[in-house]
């Protein structure tokens, strides 16, 4: 790898406290761990960055991310605290503080909570690749388990008249691998993040992971799928 300890590195990671789908998601119980000890345990793991720091507005969230090993240097306001608020702006908020109080890092790597099933690997493979690509941004994506050309939409009165079984027909092995946004990583230079600029306009690369590692937990429903795959990683 190459020397990445020349340049400096913050991981950031927002929890935000309310959540309709799943009452205190973030810190809720996953094979006895509070779902935000994967990802802070992931950074740390990772042995990249100089300091890991939690943004929230609950005093429970900071209370168990310091206990997992991140910082949590203030509470974040309450108008950065609705599920209406842009994490862009949560981000921006906490570099205002990391500046006026530490000082500004060459990297910033924003890491959700929500995606548990992340490994230190994807974290080290994202910044090699940033590093190798001489990229401004790096965001990671999942592989789609089905190949999107074989959704097509269905009328409202159900008929299957216009549908395209010729697509259906077709080998698996045919057809390139699909991918979306998984929300797990994004990577970048500080000025990128503090100025809110668009992250895929710049020279920005996809960091590839397999789908059971790109689940973003936003309902129960993923909340047990990701519960059942860390028990198979466990086992």
């Amino acid at each position: 790898m190459s020397n990445y300890k020349n340049s400096t590195y913050l991981c950031v990671i927002p929890a935000r406290g309310g959540s309709k789908g799943i009452p205190n998601k973030n810190i809720k119980d996953l094979c006895d761990h509070p779902l935000i000890h994967y990802s802070i345990k992931a950074a740390i793991d990772s042995s990249i960055f100089d300091r890991i720091v939690v943004s929230t507005d609950s005093f429970d969230i900071a209370k168990i991310a310091v206990a997992c090993g991140a910082e949590v240097p203030f509470l974040r306001p309450d108008c950065l605290a609705t599920d209406k608020a842009m994490v862009e702006d949560v981000i921006v908020h906490l570099l205002k503080h990391v500046e006026k109080y530490d000082k500004r890092y060459d990297y910033i790597c924003l890491l959700q909570p929500t995606s548990p099933l992340i490994e230190k690997a994807d974290i080290i493979k994202a910044n090699q690749l940033l590093l190798d690509k001489k990229a401004v941004m790096i965001v990671s994506v999942g592989e789609s388990p089905i190949n999107v050309s074989w959704s097509q939409e269905i009328p409202e009165d159900l008929s299957m008249r216009n549908f395209s079984f010729n697509m259906c027909s077709t080998n698996r092995q045919c057809f390139k691998g699909t991918y979306f946004l998984n929300g797990a990583i994004y990577m970048g230079k500080w000025d990128i993040f503090y100025n809110k600029k668009n992250y895929y306009e710049q020279e920005t690369y996809a960091y590839k992971m397999p789908y059971d590692r790109s689940i973003d937990i936003d309902n129960e429903f993923d909340f047990k799928l990701a519960k059942f795959l860390l028990k198979e990683r466990i086992e």
